[in-house]
């Protein structure tokens, strides 16, 4: 058994409806990304799943609504939960920020207690509508988030946990995915749920490629500094630390079920 799952978005019904027939057949865990909000899509996905037992989650829009602006955005917030759970998701992944925070020193007493008040709108909202949020970690490094969940336990936040993006750790930190796995691990240990994006990247931009690509691009190997199990083997030692974990391969709609297969076809033999 493990928690491989797959990914589709709010658009254009005739490019997911193989993906939902094929998360439905096989039980496999989806993650609905909710960026565009074709009222379409949504109602197909809604139709489709009704009276499944897919494990669903969203992704909520990271340009519109993330911690650091939601004291502007807790309206659109709530509405995009109360979608997701029209859609049957237990949580949704969130982002800090759309962009990289800044790094003055002069505004960081600042950033931290915008951040800790968002933090809390957050929770405030999670619980009026008996949901979570997992934090997706984009362009810091590990003490940011290290620090980020210190500050959540000591508010006494219970349902802001972690989403570990495997590419983005590659793109914009200098700790390798053993590193990452080290940390994900630890904030499991404290009670935390943890989520999984797992996608391959070149390290030059957030690329989001299935295995079939990473190969054809001469990726797919280990690279010496962040993977040293390339891929898909770098996938399953992320099933190996991180087995309750569902992890969500975030790649093209078109590309998503032969990556699947093709993770679960190269399973390492652990005799």
């Amino acid at each position: 058994m493990n928690n491989f799952g797959l990914k589709i978005v709010d658009r254009n019904p005739s490019e997911f409806e193989a993906v939902l027939d094929y998360v439905i057949a096989t039980g496999s865990p989806l993650e609905v990304g909710c960026y565009f909000n074709e009222t379409a899509a949504l109602d197909r996905i809604i139709e489709r799943l009704a009276g499944t037992s897919v494990r669903v989650n969203a992704h909520s829009n990271q340009n519109r609504m993330h911690i650091h602006n939601l004291h502007e955005t807790g309206a659109a917030f709530a509405a995009h939960i109360e979608q997701a759970r029209r859609m049957g998701s237990r949580y949704s992944i969130v982002h800090v920020s759309n962009y990289p925070t800044t790094s003055r020193q002069s505004q960081a007493g600042a950033l931290r207690q915008r951040i800790a008040d968002n933090l809390q709108r957050a929770e405030a909202l999670c619980e009026q509508h008996d949901y979570r949020l997992h934090i997706e970690n984009d362009y810091q490094p590990i003490g940011f988030y290290r620090a980020l969940f210190e500050s959540i336990h000591r508010l006494g936040l219970k349902r802001l946990h972690f989403c570990f993006d495997i590419g983005h750790a590659k793109l914009w930190s200098s700790e390798s995915l053993t590193e990452w796995l080290d940390f994900s691990a630890e904030l499991l240990s404290t009670g935390l749920a943890i989520h999984c994006h797992l996608h391959a990247n070149s390290g030059f931009g957030d690329e989001h490629l299935s295995l079939a690509e990473a190969k054809s691009r001469g990726i797919a190997d280990p690279d010496g500094d962040y993977n040293p199990f390339g891929y898909p083997l770098a996938y399953w030692e992320v099933e190996r630390r991180l087995p309750e974990a569902v992890k969500i391969f975030e790649v093209k709609t078109g590309e998503a079920i032969a990556n699947h297969t093709g993770v679960l076809a190269a399973r390492p033999d652990r005799s």
